[in-house]
């Protein structure tokens, strides 16, 4: 469980094993461009393709997409212009593989289930044609193309038939065969009832043979077919037919890298998810409800649970641990990973988050519901329901996986190697670049910036709130300036803290605000928000210590303070932090807010803080008058003695001098 910090009250969101809630991101109806979690990358659309039924992942060749489409008439095998989403050729009938690679030829099954045709992959000419059975019979079950046998296994009702991919020729048959399993370049797994039997490619040969066999899994990167044999779970080399490893119970659920990963009945209650390597042993196991739906993507185990209203709770589990939890609006789709990311489909299109903390990397919005999104080429291709639900729609997209984002990333992967060269003139300088990058970066749910500096961030981010994460702070300093802060969000003039927490770094979330005193041009406006920020902090028990433009807030109900109690944190977390706004003397109290006060007037008075020696309107557009200037001048004295005594007192003469005196 985690605890929530919030204005008013703590809540305790109860978690599956303690994982860090984060919550559901949306950008809203208005947004048009998508989130990520690194500031100056943009997601490009490159163009849609449009079909009336589903179009499937598509595969890649050198020059040219392969895809199998649902047509008014039928199923189509398409060939589409990378460049530009137009069709190159397409062919009636459908196509069957087993790995991503394509291969030298399309072997397309026929949409009268009798004939394979060998296609081009680039320009859709048939190099070949094949047919089975006798004319108007229908015999072809299913067709698996393994390009790296080069070979088309054809299952038809009287066995298993193998096809030269190249020419088309028929190179041996199995009758009684039933089905494909697996295979290698040297080696085909075919199944015949409950029966295994390996046999060679080039000729086959059988090589080995297992009976009393009642389903089977492929464990592809481990060279594993795996299969249940009475009441076991055995797993068998694909090469040998030599068993590798077995296990009393469980049934396969997917792959991570090596390890096989089984599910099995832990109790009446729950099941337990079993990691299991390549030599059989245990790496890990995670328990889930018996009534979550267990899948597993790429490189992380997926656990779905009920969530509020219509929404799903995806947990995300890595070498067995739970790595964070949000709610999605899942309901079907194809869930794909790669490059260190999670890609789920959503109500209004996909969002793709980050394996390691769930952090929004980008999201793309289609008009109706997304299906899927598969990385292709440096593309990703995003595949969804059009708006009436009538067609589907295939859209091309450039994630902003390169520029600064790869370079975080690699930085990530190369930390060793740069910290060794990090002594070296410009490289060291690079990896300190990369190193301040990596801590600068985005806040959670990031989608526009309101401040950064070299120890916080703060962002408009997607549940609507402000946020700000920190960084070199105390958590337990930072815990106790939450619990002020809080403390005074009912105080008139400041504004509220929403939620607090620290993980994965320490963080703040406020009530919504549209602008800041650092945006506000207007003299007036930004005196009487400075005005009303002294009045404020005439109602605190304590200095502020931390005053600068970007605290005070212009919300609906008018001028805010935030960051309440911050400035001791900041006195003690960040010494030698630069601040244009600081009096001379470094502790916070009083007599420093109202130096503080007097450098936002300045502010709002010329645009620019002050320089030291008192009040600088050069270059303004309208002169300053006297007594406003000795106002400020005052504010800003050197010594804490001859400022003004307090906020209140500041406000006063402030008050006078700008709103009394000056001809608005």
């Amino acid at each position: 469980m985690r605890v929530v910090y919030r204005r008013t009250f703590l809540s305790l969101r109860a978690n599956v094993a303690g994982v860090p809630a984060t919550r559901r991101a949306f950008l809203g109806a208005a947004a048009t461009v998508p989130a990520w979690s690194l500031p100056g990358t943009t997601l490009h659309h490159d163009w849609t393709y449009r079909s009336p039924g589903i179009v499937y992942p598509p595969r890649a060749t050198e020059n040219t997409l392969i895809t199998s489409a649902q047509g008014e008439n039928g199923d189509r095998v398409v060939g589409l212009d990378p460049k530009n989403g137009d069709e190159r050729w397409s062919r009636a009938g459908s196509v069957g593989w087993q790995t991503r690679r394509v291969g030298a030829r399309i072997v397309v099954q026929g949409a009268d289930q009798r004939t394979l045709t060998g296609v081009d992959p680039a320009s859709g000419a048939v190099a070949w044609t094949e047919a089975f059975g006798d004319e108007g019979e229908t015999v072809l079950r299913e067709t698996a193309v393994d390009p790296d046998a080069g070979t088309a296994y054809a299952v038809t009702g009287s066995g298993v038939i193998a096809v030269d991919i190249a020419s088309g020729d028929r190179r041996w048959r199995v009758g009684g065969a039933t089905g494909y399993v697996a295979g290698t370049a040297e080696t085909v797994v075919l199944e015949d009832d409950d029966t295994l039997v390996g046999l060679s490619v080039a000729n086959g040969r059988e090589r080995w043979r297992h009976e009393n066999v009642g389903w089977t899994r492929v464990h592809e990167s481990a060279g594993h077919v795996v299969g249940g044999r009475r009441d076991r779970v055995v797993a068998w080399n694909v090469e040998t037919g030599d068993v590798a490893w077995w296990r009393e119970t469980g049934a396969p659920l997917g792959t991570i890298g090596d390890r096989m990963l089984l599910r099995t009945q832990a109790n009446a209650d729950g099941m337990e998810i079993v990691a299991v390597d390549p030599d059989g042993a245990v790496a890990w196991r995670y328990d889930v409800p018996d009534s979550a739906g267990v899948s597993v993507a790429g490189d992380a185990l997926l656990v779905f649970t009920d969530g509020s209203g219509e929404l799903r709770t995806v947990t995300v589990v890595a070498e067995g641990q739970p790595r964070w939890q949000d709610e999605f609006d899942y309901a079907f789709g194809l869930v794909t990973t790669s490059r260190g990311e999670l890609r789920l489909p959503t109500a209004d299109g996909v969002e793709a988050r980050s394996l390691s903390d769930g952090l929004v990397r980008w999201r793309y919005e289609t008009p109706g519901r997304g299906v899927y999104a598969v990385e292709r080429d440096g593309r990703a291709y995003v595949g969804a329901e059009s708006a009436d639900g009538d067609s589907f729609e295939l859209h091309a997209v450039r994630p902003p996986w390169g520029g600064l984002a790869a370079a975080t990333r690699w930085g990530e992967r190369n930390a060793g190697v740069l910290a060794a060269l990090s002594g070296l003139g410009l490289v060291g300088a690079a990896v300190a670049g990369v190193q301040r990058w990596r801590a600068r970066r985005r806040v959670e749910g990031h989608v526009e910036t309101v401040e950064r500096a070299d120890h916080w961030t703060t962002a408009r981010v997607e549940n609507g709130s402000v946020r700000t994460e920190y960084l070199d702070v105390d958590e337990s300093a930072f815990r106790d300036t939450c619990e002020s802060w809080a403390a005074a969000s009912d105080t008139e003039g400041v504004l509220a803290l929403r939620e607090w927490g620290v993980d994965p770094r320490p963080w703040v979330e406020t009530a919504p605000y549209a602008e800041t005193l650092e945006d506000v041009h207007d003299r007036e406006r930004g005196l009487r928000a400075v005005s009303r920020a002294a009045d404020t902090l005439a109602r605190l028990d304590r200095p502020h210590g931390f005053l600068r433009p970007a605290t005070v807030a212009f919300t609906d109900d008018g001028p805010r303070l935030r960051d309440i109690g911050v400035g001791a944190l900041a006195a003690d977390a960040w010494p030698d932090r630069e601040d244009a706004y600081a009096p001379p003397e470094p502790e916070p109290t009083p007599a420093g807010d109202v130096y503080r006060l007097g450098a936002l007037t300045h502010h709002a008075l010329t645009g620019q803080p002050p320089e030291r020696g008192g009040f600088d309107d050069t270059g303004v557009d309208r002169p300053v008058s006297d007594d406003l200037r000795e106002v400020v001048e005052t504010a800003l004295a050197a010594d804490p003695d001859d400022r003004y005594g307090t906020p209140r007192r500041f406000s006063e003469y402030l008050s006078w001098a700008a709103f009394a005196q000056e001809p608005w």
